[in-house]
């Protein structure tokens, strides 16, 4: 171990407390290896209030700094999350700070990050790191894995895993609303994926829980990315998950987290936000005023049940007065979701999602041309009227209809045109889905939309970018 300040060394200890070093005796000693990824952290060694001695740093995002530090007189170590004074957007920070973890420190469900402790940081003497005024949060220590990281891990999230994230969330939500806290930046980092403590109900193998409660407010943003002025007021929070109301510097209430959170769950389900400009800008103008593709429009290969599917868009309105009015109501509207199946979040590239789940998949073999032409043509006029009635609703009847012709064509016929039927029912449903969709046109109806904006075109999602705002 080594003195963060002038490197004296001594070998390892098992103590609960760390030792201190003979010449600065306020600096905890950190291992080396802690040393050399801190880069120079001014934090790293102090014994903050007092009582937590930072051994290393965790990680770091707009939020601030987080540490892994020792509460040595209760034998544990915690997660301290440092604001740094000059981040603060302004006087009042440090007011709203104490009333926000006091009330946050209130919250007791297991789907929130338990906060332990909250203050700030006091320099006696001379201060050449600026680092006196800082706020810090003393919070659970917890092993797991954030959303962010997972989606940038898997790249999107079955549809039933997605919706047991989501409620656990709400269950976060429903305790916070209640007491009057508002989180106002929900985004997949600040959802934590930890192992479940032991058996719960339904043997669930990891929990979510929500963190980071009402200090977005607190902090200001680097200027031309996210410090974005309206009339009403300072914009907080990360553009790729900000309710409308909450782009425009409007009052905000819990209708604004639940929009948020309907965002997180577009994103895990496509795995994409429903807008990716690169221009926070851009991306705050697109929650205001065009509305997102529906899921099985933005993909069509993705297996998602109507009811989850409106009940998404429904969360997703521009008018709060449309949404679900609390995080209750959105768990009742989970809840009475049919059961959602356990397998992959989409069918196999390449075919629809509602011809697979009609015809099976079929291999292929060799078969006459006049054959083929006469039982892919037959086969083609089912698949687009299939389509067709499945517009309307008689899924059952088209099921029944696909089976009788199947059986006077012949199975071995619609074995070897599969392919064809597959790629000219993709075609046909897109074109239908373009033509009959309201959502298609992208934009709320009497609402121009953006002209020379890339989000309002069909686009896959561009990488770069994505760190420039949401950390």
């Amino acid at each position: 171990m080594v003195c963060p300040r002038c490197g004296r060394g001594q070998p390892a200890s098992e103590a609960w407390v760390l030792p201190r070093c003979p010449d600065h005796p306020d600096r905890a000693m950190v291992s080396r290896e802690a040393l050399a990824a801190a880069d120079g952290d001014p934090f790293l060694g102090m014994v903050v209030g007092g009582r937590y001695a930072i051994m290393e740093v965790l990680g770091a995002g707009s939020m601030g700094t987080v540490y892994r530090a020792r509460q040595e007189a209760m034998r544990r170590d915690v997660a301290l999350k440092i604001v740094r004074s000059e981040r603060l957007v302004d006087p009042q920070a440090k007011g709203r700070f104490q009333q926000e973890a006091q009330a946050t420190s209130l919250l007791t469900s297991p789907h929130t990050v338990t906060v332990f402790d909250f203050g700030e940081i006091q320099i006696e003497g001379k201060d050449p790191d600026l680092i006196g005024g800082s706020l810090f949060l003393a919070m659970e220590l917890l092993e797991g894995e954030s959303l962010g990281t997972r989606l940038k891990r898997v790249g999107r999230v079955a549809p039933r895993e997605a919706v047991r994230i989501v409620r656990h969330a709400l269950a976060s939500l429903a305790e916070a609303h209640d007491k009057g806290v508002i989180h106002r930046d929900l985004k997949p980092d600040n959802l934590l994926l930890v192992p479940a403590a032991g058996p719960g109900p339904g043997d669930e193998p990891e929990i979510c829980k929500v963190l980071d409660f009402g200090i977005a407010k607190l902090v200001t943003r680097e200027a031309g990315i996210d410090a974005l002025e309206t009339q009403a007021g300072t914009v907080f929070g990360t553009p790729r998950y900000m309710s409308p109301e909450q782009a425009q510097g409007k009052a905000l209430d819990a209708r604004s987290d639940l929009y948020a959170l309907g965002v997180i769950l577009y994103h895990m389900l496509l795995g994409r936000p429903p807008y990716t400009d690169n221009d926070a800008v851009v991306v705050m103008a697109h929650h205001i005023k065009t509305v997102p593709k529906r899921p099985t429009v933005a993909d069509p290969t993705l297996q998602l049940p109507a009811d989850l599917e409106r009940l998404l868009m429904r969360v997703l309105d521009k008018d709060p007065q449309r949404r679900p009015q609390s995080a209750k109501e959105f768990i009742e509207a989970l809840d009475a979701l049919d059961p959602l199946p356990a397998r992959a979040a989409s069918s196999p590239p390449g075919a629809s999602a509602s011809l697979s789940a009609v015809v099976p998949r079929l291999r292929r073999a060799g078969l006459p041309r006049s054959n083929v032409l006469v039982a892919g043509g037959v086969a083609v006029g089912l698949a687009v009227l299939a389509l067709a009635l499945s517009g309307i609703g008689a899924p059952r009847s088209l099921t029944s209809s696909l089976s009788a012709a199947g059986a006077s064509l012949g199975v071995e016929v619609l074995d070897r045109v599969r392919e064809h039927v597959a790629k000219k029912a993709e075609e046909a449903q897109q074109q239908l889905e373009e033509r009959s969709d309201p959502d298609h046109v992208g934009v709320e109806e009497g609402v121009e939309p953006a002209a020379t904006s890339p989000a309002s075109k069909p686009s896959r999602p561009r990488p770069r970018g994505y760190e420039r705002f949401d950390r």
